[in-house]
């Protein structure tokens, strides 16, 4: 059923209402005096159709406004009075729905749907509509902009009688059991699908992935459009949408509130989910049996976008994304977001300032209760979200306008709805219960001194715990190993002989050296009264003796640098396991390390703030990573002056699973971190020797400060560094 204000009269004879009077001309007087501006008139071209009934089985309608393209699904109160309109005064209607119906509204009832529809623009008004500036209207919508490409509504149709077999029985079940086994043989090969994973990760994968993504989304607009057409819903254009000017497909299914049956509205919503779960289902089905090859890459690519990007987006009910007219539909219960947030407010307002709202609409309790967790389910989610949206529009411009686009995002999304709901609660701040006011000004006061008194001691570093005494054992040159006899957790003593290498060539240099120094000392005793050259000779063989002499001591030395010993007793550690007998090793070749004694030593790293609460010789606590025993207690030895331009160790790193990110302007192994840290030296002494070196984290106890003096600190550093400034 479709109707028109031209047809009200008929629908109110059909509903046994009176013939509806003229509407006044000019003003009319109200009680006390006041002035009424004349009844508006209805648009002609607005239709109105029946939409089913209510959670409560109260029928509803929509209201439609063709030129453009909305509709309002009001309920029986407002139908009624709609029939009535031409009465043309408030307490006429109001009295004429009471007597022929069993509702009984009052004149405040008419009013405020009078100022509802002028509100929306569905009456007659010559009201000029403010202009709007361009800088305005981009801020406010560039994070969300169609721009209508195509037409589809006549292709479709000549399409669908070919595609009817997508919709058939047969088909759904085939691709269930191509799902299945798609699945059930993925995971048994799974090592193969981190492999591609993994191979995915270069510039052909994203732009594999890029494709693919392209190509799935399509096809769910396609679904989209196909099922609104087989349901009689005309697509009206389908183009792009750019979310923080990202480019996203999109189609326009609005006239499907023509739907009478929920069901067929359902249908529509989820078709586009469907779509690309059937994509992802074959496309991982043919994966497993396609041969190596970029069909295998192109399936692959196809399946894992499709399986994930559906799952974790369009799926979520809490974006007017696909799951969130699902959700609507399914339920029957249109406007979920606006109406939940009612509810939502409406518990919040009552549970934090006791001020009680009225109900809006009568529904059942397990109704109210879904709607009022779904409401602040909803506002968690968009506050992840928008701080999301805003970080990546700071990550995506230049800094200064990044960090102007990430106030904007805060501002206006985060920041105006909390400051709109707070100027509600000021405004009804008479309605506020005393003992609600009386407890948040004591939890404002105790947050606030929380935040400002210096009270808090504590800090807490990364760092990394080694031996206090570590000896890299090396050969002083390259030599030969005779023997291996040390091993991975042998122990030793001071001064113990570790491995002992050959240098041959430095051993027959030793006694090429020693012989000749001997020739030449029996040359010198021979020249002795031969003549009277005989002293220079015997002078010049003394020379040559005492000079190899000399590179025989020399070469010996060199020989006893090979018999490397312990300096210090400890335990064996990193045995390079491919040394064997026989094996030649160079200078830069670490053979093994000795650690030993009870003295440990900490390299721990803080913030600039930090540092300047510490001093030489304060106590430490010392907590190993991944053990739970007894704390090493220890204290600051040393303070560095200057920023660490490189990480103690690769723990601290986050790439490799430590807490200080490197940074990204820089290849990873330089291990420079991306902010300022301070290196601090720990040591001190415990009953077990340090075996190995471990992530530890350090609690000092430092000058006392304020969590909001260290906030604010933080924050105006960053805004300093992030700006360019």
């Amino acid at each position: 059923m479709v109707a028109s204000p031209a047809a009200i009269a008929e629908l109110t004879a059909a509903a046994g209402a009176a013939p509806p009077a003229s509407p006044p001309a000019g003003l009319e007087l109200l009680p006390g005096g006041a002035r009424q501006a004349p009844w508006p008139r209805l648009r002609e071209e607005l239709q109105i159709h029946p939409a089913g009934v209510n959670v409560d089985g109260s029928p509803v309608w929509h209201l439609s406004d063709p030129v453009r393209n909305l509709f309002y699904r009001i309920g029986w109160l407002e139908f009624e009075i709609l029939t009535r309109w031409e009465m043309g005064d408030p307490a006429r209607i109001a009295a004429a729905v009471a007597e022929d119906t069993t509702l009984q509204p009052i004149d405040e009832d008419v009013l405020q749907f009078a100022a509802f529809l002028r509100h929306n623009q569905l009456v007659q008004e010559t009201r000029p509509k403010p202009p709007v500036r361009f800088a305005h209207w981009l801020l406010h919508n560039y994070l969300s902009i169609r721009i209508p490409l195509v037409r589809p509504a006549k292709v479709l149709q000549r399409a669908l009688p070919w595609l009817q077999w997508l919709f058939s029985g047969w088909f759904f079940g085939l691709t269930a059991a191509a799902a299945s086994i798609g699945l059930v043989l993925s995971a048994r090969q799974w090592d193969a699908v981190m492999a591609n994973l993994h191979g995915a990760l270069s510039w052909d994968g994203i732009v594999g992935y890029l494709g693919a993504l392209i190509f799935s989304k399509l096809l769910h607009e396609c679904g989209h459009a196909l099922v609104a057409t087989r349901n009689g819903v005309r697509v009206g254009h389908m183009g792009v949408a750019l979310l923080v000017l990202w480019p996203m497909a999109y189609t326009d299914t609005g006239e499907s509130w023509k739907l009478e049956r929920s069901r067929r509205r359902l249908a529509i919503a989820s078709a586009g989910i469907l779509t690309e779960l059937m994509l992802a289902a074959w496309s991982t089905f043919f994966w497993v049996f396609a041969p190596e090859g970029n069909f295998k890459n192109a399936l692959f690519f196809l399946a894992t976008t499709a399986w994930v990007l559906t799952l974790t987006v369009n799926a979520s009910p809490f974006m007017r994304f696909d799951g969130y007219f699902i959700l609507a539909d399914a339920l029957d219960f249109p406007g979920l977001h606006e109406r939940a947030g009612h509810w939502g407010k409406r518990f919040m307002r009552k549970r934090l300032m006791g001020i009680e709202d009225p109900v809006a609409e009568v529904l059942p309790r397990h109704y109210q209760r879904f709607l009022t967790a779904f409401a602040i389910a909803t506002w968690i989610y968009r506050l992840i979200l928008f701080f999301g949206i805003a970080l990546v529009v700071y990550h995506k411009f230049f800094k200064a306008l990044g960090l102007f686009l990430f106030m904007v995002e805060i501002s206006v999304f985060i920041v105006r709805p909390v400051r709109s709901e707070m100027r509600v609660w000021w405004a009804r701040r008479a309605e506020i219960r005393r003992g609600h006011l009386a407890g948040w000004l004591l939890i404002l006061v105790g947050g606030a001194a929380v935040l400002a008194v210096p009270w808090s001691t504590r800090i807490v570093a990364p760092g990394v715990l080694r031996a206090g005494v570590e000896q890299p054992v090396y050969s002083p040159y390259a030599a030969r190993l005779d023997k291996v006899d040390i091993r991975n957790g042998a122990a030793v003593g001071d001064e113990q002989v570790l491995l002992e290498l050959d240098a041959p060539r430095q051993a027959e240099e030793r006694d090429k050296a020693s012989a000749l120094a001997q020739a030449y000392a029996r040359s010198a005793r021979g020249a002795v009264g031969i003549d009277d050259s005989g002293a220079a000779r015997q002078m010049l063989a003394d020379q040559y003796a005492g000079r190899y002499e000399a590179e025989r001591r020399a070469r010996e030395a060199e020989l006893l640098r090979l018999k490397l010993a312990a300096l210090h007793g400890g335990t064996v550690r990193d045995v390079d396991p491919t040394l064997q007998p026989g094996s030649w090793v160079s200078a830069t070749t670490r053979i093994a390390m000795l650690v030993g004694g009870d003295h440990w030593r900490v390299e721990a790293l803080v913030r600039e703030r930090d540092r300047q609460r510490l001093a030489k010789g304060e106590p430490a606590r010392v907590y190993v990573r991944g053990r739970y025993d007894a704390p090493l207690a220890g204290c600051i030895v040393d303070i560095d002056d200057s920023a660490a331009t490189r990480l103690p160790h690769l723990l601290l790193a986050q790439p490799n699973g430590g807490p200080i990110p490197l940074n990204p302007t820089v290849p990873k192994d330089q291990l420079k971190p991306a902010d300022t840290w301070y290196r601090v030296i720990v040591e001190g002494r415990s009953d077990r020797p340090v075996e190995q070196v471990e992530a530890v984290s350090v609690h000092f106890q430092g000058e006392r400060s304020s969590i909001g003096g260290k906030w604010l600190d933080s924050a105006l550093s960053v805004l300093i560094q992030q700006s360019g400034t």
